[in-house]
């Protein structure tokens, strides 16, 4: 006779955790929703449309193309709708001589407190990073990454950013710059945003769903120089490299 007594366990499985419902709408909903927009004017609207508060841009092209200037340029412009973080991860974290130039010439000299440039990284846990400057209260409405290469952004980072700021309840619109290069990652961030453009010879084409889409000129004297006999189909926006018949 075996006296020992013999102990029973009894496995409780675990309840799974509760699904958060999708949000799920309705045509009438789409339509008749109140828009958060910047009401932008002149040849910025000729070009990029009135683009939502959370809209995606994408700015592309080689060096010494004008793309710089550019983005400094339309930097000046968004100030007039709200704070600007800068990540720059390029000329020394914007502590160069060469940004400096660049503010002065864009007009971005008298800005305080409307363009902050630094080098935070994406991911970090000795550093603060980009997504924890967003998300504090009174936080920039507009953020740079220049370029989407040195601040080694990847998909996923990609995805998690843009999922947390770039929607209607956040309202933060995010530019992401990179190099000239095409490769699945900037094929795939180049489709995702909103606003896609690609400077060359110092102008910008653009594709805009928010309406727009005629060429920005950068520099004109620059743009005359490079385009040569090309010049006025460029600025028109009836020629471009690749572009189809």
């Amino acid at each position: 006779m075996n006296n020992s007594t013999e102990k029973e366990y009894v496995v409780i499985a675990e309840k799974a955790p509760k699904k958060k419902k999708i949000k799920v709408l309705s045509p009438s909903k789409i339509i008749n929703k109140v828009r958060n927009i910047y009401q932008f004017e002149g040849k910025f609207l000729d070009s990029f449309g009135k683009p939502e508060k959370h809209a995606k841009w994408f700015i592309t092209g080689p060096s010494y193309a004008g793309k710089s200037s550019f983005v400094f340029e339309l930097c000046n412009y968004l100030t007039q709708f709200g704070i600007i973080d800068y990540n720059n991860h390029e000329e020394a974290g914007g502590d160069s001589e060469t940004v400096g130039k660049k503010l002065l010439h864009s007009g971005l000299n008298d800005k305080d407190g409307k363009i902050r440039l630094f080098k935070a990284p994406i991911e970090s846990l000795e550093y603060e990073t980009l997504t924890e400057r967003l998300i504090k209260r009174k936080s920039a409405e507009f953020a740079v990454i220049d370029s989407m290469q040195h601040a080694e952004l990847n998909k996923k980072q990609y995805l998690h950013i843009t999922d947390l700021f770039s929607n209607c309840k956040k309202g933060k619109s995010l530019l992401f710059i990179s190099h000239w290069v095409k490769n699945d990652f900037t094929k795939f961030v180049k489709h995702d945003c909103d606003i896609k453009i690609e400077v060359i010879g110092f102008v910008a084409r653009v594709e805009s769903r928010y309406g727009g889409n005629k060429p920005y000129l950068i520099w004109e004297q620059g743009a005359k120089n490079y385009w040569g006999k090309k010049y006025r189909k460029v600025v028109e926006g009836n020629y471009w490299p690749g572009m189809k018949k």
